[in-house]
């Protein structure tokens, strides 16, 4: 049992065992449990508690967590053992249903386990011998007799499979390492303190499939054990952390979730044990920090009187002279009452430290700033004084001594080298930050938004800083990927709430589970070049649908819904506007090289087609009907052309002509067309292509189309203006502007039915703001959502699956990589964001398949994931 992971170790290794043996027993009694407890060597870095049935097995027999932290190799072992020794007939009875302890002990090679097994019926000491014999014989056994007991061991016969095992007071001890378990019956042996076996047990959920045991003393163990170094920013915020904390997990498939209680002493050295006087608050300084955020620490406090004597306090315990420094000056009072009752400090991947702390007044801060700091620059300052920040908020600024400053909103950011601060006001600048990364998407999703303090360490950009501050072999654990699955997490995290001078406390350990959607593909199709359209679904025939997408070189593909090709051909020039079906079950599509296609399933062309157009086009064809009869109307900058379904031109092909530059698709209104221009016009036009009504709204945006709906039972035009109004105009009368407010000049509007109602939605896409509004007598706002950076790409829509006349919304971000999916209340949808490229589609790719994603990634490869919800 030999694995590690950095300082989180102490938080996470107890899941180590946790496929062996679950749920806490519901009937033992308070001295029934402590029992087994009050054997064990007090060096138990962990204790977890579980319990033995085949019921509970099959709860976590697919979860990924606990062979990424054991390893593959270990679970099948320790599988192996489980059912063909505890559950064998003869010696299971014994066993079943008890309460089992699995505890980890720092040896000098690494890292041991006990397995402690109290019995239900206690088994006579000459029986147990005779009951050993009924393990299979592929199991050798051979016994030792030392300090009064006997040690039996069960060979498999491969590398490390020893198992010792020891009964001993009506318990079963069992451990790979005999020296360890030696201890146990070593009247000399120090065993864990009565109070915290008590503590452990008064919090431990009797309804819970695991609980977690830490005992606080052994953290600076765990650090000088794991550790190349014994110190660091981070890792001596929690030194001298007496106490004990106990821990109930939450099941959820892709993250390992603990939460409970931590005790701490009275009088600790420590300096997080502060916080368990406060109350928790919002914490929101994590918006502020930078992508490459390794690790951070945010801090917030409640009551700040109570948070300086209690600092006071922990300076006199520590003996330190600033202890009985009274700081009466103008620059002290006045920095007391300017800094906030938030503070964090974080580490980025190339090990830069950088801390915040909320400002409560930006104006007064100028003046501050004038007076008592030295000017670098028009915006970085330094403190003239060394550790005013320390004597103020303590041990979380000792690393800034004499720190550089800049501001940022309501927000101080401080650094030891102005050159920091200065790249960090370019990502600030770039909306370069963490908060957009997946790694931190996936964990804001379990956080908690008040704490006292959050540790968040991000696996990715801690990768080469735990690698490099870890011992040998937890060094070669980690980043062994074939037996492990370290490497595999988003992140690790822990946040402490004050409460009543204790912490409620809360573990996360957020997972790329295989089930996660965006993990592990049913297929993936390889291109030669990035794709240039979005994957299109459409009906191949009455039993099956296809696939149809174009890349870069200009080659559309045809492919089936299980990955395979159909079809591939190459096509004049890049697709213009959407790819769309007709009823007949052809495909529709212009491209910028002037050239208008429609063919069949096979990807043979129809009679007429394709054909060359007088003109380039500037948006997707349109089918209309009049009086039964179709036409397919091309717009291109100045004009619509017009042709039958057969490719033959109406009115030799311009349809109709305008000195404006047109806008987007044209729609129809009923009997007639409707288009816009540039100049703010909208143009009615009948089927034989003449002007029945021009329209005039000022400012008409170049990029936002027109869209149609029933008015009073009756078809009318929605439009949108570059001064944040929208029209809903009809034929007959003046249009009326109603406006809708928008932080963006440049802005992208669309019209769809997000819930299905008699009227679109108004979506609106602004640099990183999303918009949704519902139209009617006054517009409303239905939701909204902030990207963390600019999106430059148009939103997608996806036929809904669960709710006819629904549309699925979609936001791929070019800039983070990412993809989301919005339910109609704006909430994101379960399983997003997914890494993948803007150009997506989402919904069935067969008749009666369930949803997936189709998605390129930048291996020019087409990922298919089945997302199930």
């Amino acid at each position: 049992m030999r694995n590690t992971i950095l300082f989180t170790i102490i938080l996470f290794i107890a899941v180590i065992a946790a496929s062996l043996f679950y749920f806490r027993s519901l009937d033992h009694s308070r001295n029934q449990a402590a029992k087994p407890l009050q054997h064990l060597p007090d060096n138990a870095i962990l204790i977890v508690a579980l319990h033995n049935n085949e019921v509970s097995d099959n709860i976590f027999k697919d979860f990924d967590i606990f062979d990424a932290l054991l390893g593959h190799e270990e679970i099948q072992l320790l599988g192996q053992f489980k059912n063909q020794l505890l559950r064998a007939d003869e010696i299971g009875s014994f066993f079943q249903d008890t309460e089992i302890y699995i505890s980890f002990h720092p040896t000098a090679k690494g890292t041991e386990t006990i397995f402690t097994i109290p019995t239900s019926t206690a088994i006579p000491a000459e029986v147990f011998p005779t009951l050993l014999q009924h393990i299979p014989q592929k199991y050798k056994i051979s016994s030792i007799d030392t300090l009064g007991q006997t040690i039996y061991n069960i060979n498999y016969g491969a590398r490390d499979s020893i198992l010792h095992v020891l009964y001993y007071q009506n318990i079963l001890f069992s451990s790979f390492s005999q020296s360890l378990l030696l201890q146990i019956a070593d009247k000399s042996t120090r065993h864990l303190p009565e109070e915290q076996i008590d503590f452990f047990i008064e919090n431990s959920s009797r309804n819970t499939p695991l609980s977690v045991y830490f005992p606080h003393q052994q953290y600076d163990r765990i650090v000088d054990h794991y550790q190349r170094r014994s110190s660091g920013t981070f890792l001596d915020l929690f030194k001298n952390m007496q106490g004990q904390s106990a821990w109930n997990i939450n099941f959820k498939q892709d993250a390992l979730m603990l939460t409970g209680e931590s005790e701490l002493d009275q009088y600790s050295e420590n300096y997080v044990s502060l916080f368990k006087n406060q109350q928790k608050t919002a914490q929101s300084l994590y918006n502020y920090f930078p992508a490459n955020t390794a690790v951070y620490m945010e801090y917030s406090i409640s009551d700040r009187p109570k948070f300086q004597k209690d600092l006071r306090d922990l300076f006199k315990r520590r003996k330190e002279a600033i202890a009985q420094e009274v700081d009466t000056t103008q620059l002290g009072r006045q920095l007391d009452l300017l800094l906030g009752n938030a503070f964090a400090c974080i580490e980025t991947a190339n090990q830069n430290t950088i801390g915040f702390i909320q400002l409560t007044d930006t104006v007064t801060w100028k003046d501050f700033a004038q007076t008592y700091l030295e000017k670098t620059n028009d915006t970085i300052f330094r403190f003239k004084t060394s550790d005013l920040l320390y004597k103020k908020l303590g041990d979380v600024f000792q690393p800034f001594q004499r720190p550089y400053l800049t501001v940022i909103g309501d927000v101080l950011i401080l650094a030891n080298s102005s050159n920091i601060l200065k790249a960090y006001r370019d990502d600030w600048n770039r909306k370069n930050l963490l908060i957009g990364t997946l790694g931190f998407k996936n964990f804001e999703k379990l956080q908690s938004y008040e704490a006292n303090v959050t540790l968040f360490i991000h696996s990715k950009n801690a990768q080469q800083k735990i690698v490099n501050a870890l011992t040998r072999p937890f060094q070669d654990n980690y980043k062994n990927t074939t037996n492990y699955g370290f490497s595999d997490f988003y992140s690790w995290s822990v946040q402490l709430s004050g409460n009543d001078g204790k912490f409620t406390s809360q573990l996360y350990a957020v997972y790329k589970s295989k089930s996660a959607l965006g993990v592990t593909p049913e297929w993936t199709y390889s291109l030669d070049n990035k794709a240039i359209t979005a994957p299109y679904v459409f009906e191949h025939s009455d039993t099956s649908q296809f696939i149809l997408l174009q890349e870069l070189d200009h080659t559309v593909h045809a492919i089936h819904p299980t990955g395979t090709k159909m079809w591939s051909t190459v096509f004049s020039g890049r697709v213009v506007g959407e790819i769309q079906q007709l009823e007949d079950r052809s495909i529709l599509l212009v491209t910028d090289k002037n050239r208008l296609y429609r063919f069949d399933t096979a990807g043979e062309p129809l009679p007429g087609f394709s054909l060359g157009l007088s003109e380039e086009p500037i948006a997707t064809p349109t089918l209309a009907t009049f009086d039964s009869k179709k036409i397919i109307l091309v717009p291109t900058a100045k004009s619509v052309l017009a042709f039958d379904l057969n490719g033959k031109a109406l009115k030799d092909g311009s349809f109709f002509e305008t000195t404006d530059r047109l806008v987007g698709p044209i729609v129809q209104a009923g009997k007639l067309l409707a288009i816009a221009s540039t100049s703010g016009k909208i143009y009615y036009i009948n089927f034989e292509g003449k002007i029945q009504r021009e329209v005039v709204i000022p400012g008409m945006a170049t990029q936002n189309p027109l869209a149609v709906y029933n008015l009073s039972g009756q078809p009318a035009v929605l439009a949108t203006d570059t001064m944040h109004n929208v029209y809903r105009i009809d034929p007959e009368s003046t249009p009326v502007a109603q406006s809708f407010e928008s932080n963006s000049q440049d802005y992208r509007v669309d019209f769809q039915p997000l819930t299905g109602g008699q009227e679109p939605e108004m979506i609106v896409l602004g640099d990183s703001r999303l918009q949704v509004f519902t139209i009617g007598d006054d517009i409303k706002s239905r939701f909204e959502y902030n990207f963390t950076k600019n999106i430059t790409e148009q939103p997608q829509y996806f036929p809904s699956t669960a709710t006819k006349n629904q549309t699925v919304l979609g936001v791929g971000s070019k800039a983070t990589n990412l993809i989301y999916l919005f339910e109609e209340d704006g909430s994101v949808m379960d399983g997003f964001p997914v890494e993948g490229l803007p150009l997506f589609y989402y919904g069935r790719i067969n008749y009666n398949s369930g949803n997936y994603l189709l998605t390129m990634r930048r291996d020019h490869k087409l990922y298919a994931f089945r997302h199930q919800k």
